[in-house]
């Protein structure tokens, strides 16, 4: 049998790092990772220009016709399914990135558009390598959560990421959920060990270490701090885990190397709250978890709900619209919801990099809000990229987009 791939890539605040998975043995491939700085305030088309250069890198060792497709762990906001950026330009991130098509522009990085490329959030990427390969292997339903400088988590179940329904908390995840006097992610981090051990001694502390080594030495003050920690997080927890039918607590993150300054505390106060046992172990492919996650994410997807579908044979407008593009750098592609957009798009890419131009495409439904419809704020955040070939925003409203110096075409 030919040996084929899934490549993953986890996407960090200022590298990311891909590697190959076997998809017979789901091993990484030995020697086979590459890590590639990531400026994150760069223009879309440079930030993209990295993630396609690195994934042709790391699929030259067996040749991009070995790679099944693309999978990335990547920090929201984001419209995972459909590969849309929606980091506005206020969170100190990809601050041009907002609304980019991510899938299309990444589409060709492996020369065959017809590989699926797809994207999950993090935590969800971190569960998923775990219950592949880690600690949550062997579960049907186990919770997994990454305790650090914030709280991430998500819910498994037979090993999809559950983000809906009455079972998990919202978007399934726990960071935002009330808890006591604020959030969940207020308890649940660094920030809190180091808050309650300078409520607690009126000395201030550089991080969780330096606590969890006074702990280690003795100290009383340090081990209550953790011992509390994990009673908040088993009164937290416990509901949902039940709620969930979870059967397993799978933990990782920078806190779980404190394991036995807070876990038992946290082992007691499930004991007393749930019916039935629960397992609770440690996280075991640390950084490695979310590219593993997103790569093996690939094999729960069918290609051709990811993939655009080729251009409807009725559609007429493609030379029209194509030689509307040849003379601009960028254009408001306005038209009917029942337009086939994403082959639309596709066809469009396809021609444009044939010719010579890598487009960057926006999706206008990233400002759309259930509320508002297109919000005229959200609408101002999608910034052209006046340093790309071409820059075109899509989709039902395009035109409300504020590029003034942009023709509006119809599709």
């Amino acid at each position: 049998m030919t040996p084929s791939y899934y490549l993953g890539i986890d996407v960090g605040g200022s590298h990311i790092t891909l590697d190959l998975v076997d998809a017979r043995t789901l091993e990484r491939l030995p020697g086979g990772t590459v890590r590639e700085h990531l400026d994150t305030h760069a223009n879309p088309a440079a930030v993209l220009d990295v993630f396609e250069r690195a994934i042709r890198a790391c699929a030259l060792p067996v040749g991009p016709a070995a790679v099944r497709g693309v999978g990335l762990a990547i920090p929201g906001p984001f419209t995972y399914a459909e590969g849309i950026c929606r980091i506005t330009p206020f969170q100190n991130k990809y601050e041009q990135m907002f609304g980019v098509n991510f899938r299309q522009y990444l589409a060709n990085a492996l020369g065959d558009p017809s590989k699926p490329v797809i994207f999950n959030n993090d935590a969800a990427c971190f569960a998923l390598g775990e219950f592949f390969r880690g600690g949550a292997q062997g579960f049907k339903r186990p919770v997994v959560v990454t305790l650090g400088t914030g709280f991430g988590a998500s819910f498994l179940k037979d090993g999809r990421p559950q983000t809906s329904g009455a079972d998990v908390p919202p978007d399934g995840e726990l960071w935002h959920v009330p808890y006591r006097s604020g959030i969940a992610d207020d308890f649940f981090s660094t920030r809190w060990l180091v808050g309650e051990w300078q409520r607690l001694t009126g000395r201030a502390a550089a991080g969780g270490k330096e606590i969890a080594q006074a702990a280690l030495a003795g100290d009383p003050d340090a081990q209550r701090v953790y011992r509390t920690f994990g009673e908040n997080l088993a009164e937290f927890v416990a509901p949902w885990l039940t709620t969930f039918g979870a059967d397993a607590f799978v933990i990782g993150g920078n806190l779980a190397k404190d394991w036995d300054l807070f876990v038992p505390a946290l082992e007691a106060g499930l004991a007393a709250r749930l019916a039935t046992a629960l397992a609770v172990k440690p996280c075991e492919l640390g950084e490695q978890a979310p590219i593993t996650g997103a790569a093996l994410a690939l094999t729960l997807v069918n290609p051709a709900d990811v993939v655009p579908a080729a251009l409807p044979g009725a559609y007429a407008g493609l030379d029209r619209l194509l030689a509307a593009l040849a003379d601009t750098r960028l254009a408001r592609l306005d038209g009917d919801a029942s337009l086939p957009w994403k082959a639309l798009v596709a066809a469009l890419d396809a021609r444009l990099r044939a010719a010579g131009r890598k487009t960057v495409w926006f999706d206008v439904g990233a400002a759309r809000t259930a509320e508002k419809g297109l919000d005229p704020d959200a609408l101002a955040t999608i910034r052209a990229d006046t340093l790309a070939d071409l820059c075109v925003v899509t989709g039902p409203g395009a035109a409300q987009t504020p590029w003034p110096d942009a023709p509006v075409l119809t599709a």
